[in-house]
């Protein structure tokens, strides 16, 4: 089995369909092409025509069992303190975890403002995703998504699990001493690269990641995601098997990790999204 914890339906680049259906087509296709047997797709930090709501990802994927969402709390939430939809979306039992965007957002992870993400996550028993690193975008403030952040509030919010997406990227040690000293941090390692990997950045990546399965040193608490459609699917998982993991530690990177994380239930030879 293999789970891809971290996806988009988003519209990033000119050549993907306008239509958010025919992206979720799409992305099946891939899905299929690659064996992945189920996705969790993120909803974006701002809503633009290209980058639906939540609750057009959750329309549009309703009857797919094989794609679960996650809810981002939007720059508009943080800064007008208005969480009622996204309240409303969590109440339908389907939201996998919520995700927060440091840098994409200027806001600190610790400020008061995305507190009321935390509790939510608290109250409807999700994990946060937090995205850490080098961003996508070149306006984006890189220093309030540095992976040294997450501590400050897997420390104070120790009822919450979070979730580092990207490893921190490119500080890759700093996140594996936050996930190694904080029993509620989990990490994944997807959107390393636009595309394909190359070689000579797969060499150093793998160096990296390796250095970080070791210091870890709990092959439970890192997670396969591949940030598609930024990164390419084919490259990613050759590339993930490559790495120093005995085949047990790779099966739980690939899915057995993201099952218990996000409380996926499994059957038939998938997982499919259970109860909130």
């Amino acid at each position: 089995m293999i789970v891809d914890c971290h996806t988009h339906l988003n519209r990033y680049t000119p050549d993907l369909p306008t239509a958010l259906a025919d992206r979720h087509r799409l992305m099946q296709s891939v899905m299929d092409a690659n064996g992945i047997d189920y996705a969790l797709v993120i909803s974006s930090y701002d809503v633009t025509p290209d980058r639906p709501p939540t609750d057009e990802v959750m329309a549009c994927v309703a009857d797919d069992p094989r794609i679960g969402v996650v809810a981002a709390a939007t720059a508009r939430m943080l800064e007008t303190g208005d969480f009622s939809g996204l309240r409303r979306d969590l109440a339908t039992g389907t939201i996998r975890a919520l995700k927060l965007y440091p840098g994409y957002v200027p806001i600190a992870l610790n400020d008061r403002r995305t507190w009321p993400v935390y509790e939510l996550a608290a109250e409807f028993g999700l994990p946060v995703m937090i995205h850490t690193g080098d961003t996508y975008e070149r306006r984006a403030k890189v220093r309030f998504a540095h992976p040294l952040e997450v501590d400050d509030v897997a420390v104070d919010h120790r009822e919450v699990t979070f979730l580092m997406a990207h490893v921190g990227n490119p500080w890759f040690l700093d996140a594996a001493e936050v996930i190694y000293k904080n029993e509620n941090v989990v990490g994944d390692i997807c959107g390393l690269t636009v595309g394909e990997f190359q070689p000579r950045y797969a060499a150093l990546a793998r160096a990296k990641l390796n250095e970080c399965i070791a210091f870890i040193n709990d092959p439970a608490k890192l997670l396969f995601g591949t940030d598609w459609p930024i990164s390419d699917v084919a490259s990613y998982l050759e590339f993930v098997r490559t790495l120093d993991m005995t085949d047990e530690e790779m099966e739980g990177l690939l899915w057995r990790n993201a099952v218990r994380v996000y409380g996926l239930e499994v059957g038939e030879g998938r997982a499919d999204g259970g109860g909130a």
